[in-house]
């Protein structure tokens, strides 16, 4: 039924639930594993670390951000590991919610599967603002996965 599913991660606890359930569904369906990290082009959020750069240039903020995102979508790949799927780990730079509809398109993908709030929490009551975009335009299944308590 799905073949290729994608798994957006900003690194955050919502997103690990996510890939566990991400990793679950392609384990059943013998799919192939998408990992997406999304750079900002400004960057609003903290950083997964809890660290900011004091005074760094923004060439220096996207740079920190691009290598949390190889280290997000490696450890999505460190999880599935013992699943034997294959993994392909992407980072982008953009709007997240524009890149994961672009990405889902150009990769072909069959399902998504995200947490309903990333990193910076609850901007809406139900679900985050990416989470909500991307369920109301995407032209494929979305599986939202809801942190636990």
């Amino acid at each position: 039924m799905y073949d290729r599913i994608l798994v957006p991660t900003d690194g955050s606890e919502p997103a690990t639930a996510a890939v566990e359930e991400a990793i679950a569904l392609a384990r059943q369906n013998d799919a192939e594993l998408h990992a997406l990290y999304v750079v900002e082009p400004i960057p609003l959020g903290g950083f997964a670390a809890g660290a900011k750069p004091a005074s760094a240039e923004w060439g220096d903020v996207v740079e920190r951000q691009r290598a949390e995102g190889n280290e997000a979508t490696a450890a999505v790949a460190e999880l599935a590991a013992d699943s034997d799927l294959e993994v392909v780990e992407a980072v982008e730079h953009g709007n997240p919610d524009a890149q994961i509809l672009r990405y889902a398109g150009e990769a072909d993908i069959d399902a998504i599967v995200m947490g309903t709030h990333g990193r910076s929490g609850a901007d809406r009551i139900v679900l985050g603002s990416v989470t909500e975009t991307v369920v109301r335009k995407s032209d494929v299944p979305v599986l939202t996965v809801r942190m636990g308590d």
